[in-house]
């Protein structure tokens, strides 16, 4: 009986040691799952940042054509929506009554000029015999006053003759710039007025155009007065302009000026940029996108922003050295770019980057570096 006891004393051990020898295999399976991480090896290269807002593109110069004198418009001397220059003219309003004016205003110049002849020469023959004693002074003083009278006069006719051929010359409506112009407002037969507030048509410099973008003070400060994030000066705005399928009109652009104020009720500022039009495929009125990209840094790094954890106002990450070992690394960024997290100082291209998993890390511990799938 003894011995029975015995041996089942010694298998009540050898099971439990045996179960034991189980349960530490299962913890070591549980601990090797738990550190399993997948990691990216980091690559240095260009870095910018770009921003994209909603723009209207705006004519380079709009004129408006207005008449200068009233009368019949008599006939229209354009094709709608034609290319047109400078001096070219666009309406004829009915001349004959400002050449009638013209006629009148000659003649009564003709009428001032011979006047001012008769009593010049008068002047004149009194000055020769003042000395003689044969007329008073007083009458060669009225002579003189008279001759320059008539002197005005002339100068009077000429003026208003000067006037009545601009009055002529206006009759036929030119248009003051060149550029495409738009449809007629009015039609042969209108009576027009310098005082009428509809334009007869208008004519839009379209070879270039201006591009307004409205967006937000802030947004506007973090793309114009951003520094590069390697401490050099950073490199010239890209502007790319792009329709309403994302893509890119093949124009040259350039970033005249951000607005100056602003908008207290949107508190929104104007970024103007100028793009060559030859094609005219930008349009007056027409909404694009702008996109602009500003250069931050020439061998820098970004990263995935779900690497990156914060704690107490600071960034950290979690990387993998060459010993397998989890590694906790604090980071300084420089803000976003289209790809991830712009790294400023803490990390350095090849290092592995743990992007899923760092939840479950501890400095040192040992983990499984699984690498990032590449992208189908």
């Amino acid at each position: 009986m003894k011995l029975k006891g015995r041996m089942l004393l010694v298998a009540a051990v050898v099971l439990s040691i045996v179960g034991c020898g189980q349960d530490q295999d299962k913890t070591a399976v549980k601990l090797t799952e738990a550190t399993k991480v997948t990691v990216t090896a980091l690559e240095a290269g260009e870095v910018s940042v770009t921003r994209s807002w909603p723009g209207r593109v705006v004519a380079l110069r709009t004129a408006q054509i207005r008449p200068q004198v009233g009368g019949i418009v008599t006939a229209r001397l354009f094709s709608q929506g034609s290319e047109v220059k400078a001096g070219q003219p666009l309406f004829q309003i009915d001349p004959a009554p400002f050449q009638v004016e013209v006629d009148m205003a000659a003649a009564t110049l003709a009428r001032a000029e011979a006047s001012h002849r008769q009593l010049q020469q008068r002047a004149n023959r009194l000055s020769q015999i003042l000395h003689t004693g044969a007329v008073s002074r007083q009458d060669y003083d009225d002579a003189l006053a008279n001759s320059a009278q008539a002197a005005a006069s002339v100068a009077e006719a000429k003026a208003s003759l000067q006037r009545k051929k601009l009055d002529l010359a206006y009759s036929t409506v030119k248009a003051p710039v060149s550029g495409r112009i738009d449809q007629e407002f009015v039609t042969e037969g209108a009576l027009v007025s310098a005082a009428d507030t509809q334009a007869m048509a208008i004519v839009q410099q379209t070879e270039k155009v201006y591009v307004d973008a409205r967006l937000p003070a802030s947004e506007l400060r973090h793309i114009i007065d951003r520094p590069a994030a390697d401490g050099a000066s950073p490199g010239a705005l890209q502007v790319s302009l792009l329709d309403e399928a994302g893509k890119a009109y093949d124009v040259q652009t350039q970033l005249l000026f951000s607005g100056v104020s602003v908008n207290n009720e949107t508190g929104d500022v104007v970024l103007r940029i100028v793009a060559d039009n030859p094609g005219r495929a930008l349009l007056p009125g027409m909404y694009i996108r702008v996109n602009i990209t500003r250069h931050i840094a020439k061998d820098g790094l970004v990263i995935p922003g779900q690497a990156v954890q914060r704690l107490n106002g600071s960034s950290f990450v979690w990387t993998v050295d060459s010993d397998g070992a989890a590694r906790k690394i604090g980071v300084e960024l420089a803000g976003e770019s289209g790809q991830g997290e712009i790294v400023k100082s803490g990390l350095q291209a090849g290092e592995r980057l743990v992007i899923e998993g760092q939840d479950k890390l501890q400095e040192g511990m040992p983990v499984t570096a699984v690498p990032l799938a590449p992208r189908a």
